[in-house]
């Protein structure tokens, strides 16, 4: 009989999920959106969740990653945590990488574009530091830097 009854884990989503209030129009279309083929001209690719602030965008947002995991879709969020394009698409990469949809290639390019970006940031400062042919006749030196 024990094997019958739901997980504790299980308990909990379907209690929070039953305590969502509102917004199950938005919900429907969402899940409705998955038996609709992706040459249906209604099917939606994007769905875009803007309110103000308290309105429960995140909640919102968290049922349709549920709604989605059943579906088997691979799901990946990124909030206002996450600073900068690249940090966000790393952050996806990870996500899709866990639920076993690596994006491989990408993380390459990625490492590439960092690896890319530190040498160019770390010439710019050696550039800055050195002094110019002007500043090496100059028995007083470089001039001060604007920001010393």
């Amino acid at each position: 009989m024990a094997g019958n009854r739901p997980s504790r884990q299980e308990l909990i989503r379907l209690r929070r999920r039953a305590g969502f209030v509102g917004r199950r129009g938005e919900i429907a279309a969402f899940r409705d959106n998955f038996a609709r083929a992706v040459e249906d001209p209604a099917h939606q690719f994007l769905f875009h969740v803007r309110g103000q602030a308290g309105v429960g965008k995140t909640s919102l947002v968290r049922q349709f990653e549920e709604t989605a995991r059943e579906q088997g879709a691979p799901t990946a969020y990124v909030d206002e945590a996450v600073h900068g394009v690249p940090e966000a698409m790393a952050a996806i990469s990870g996500q899709l990488a866990a639920q076993g949809h690596p994006l491989k290639v990408f993380d390459k390019l990625l490492a590439t574009y960092r690896e890319r970006r530190h040498e160019a940031e770390a010439a710019a400062v050696a550039a800055e530091g050195a002094p110019g042919p002007a500043d090496q006749d100059d028995p007083q030196g470089p001039p001060p830097h604007p920001a010393a």
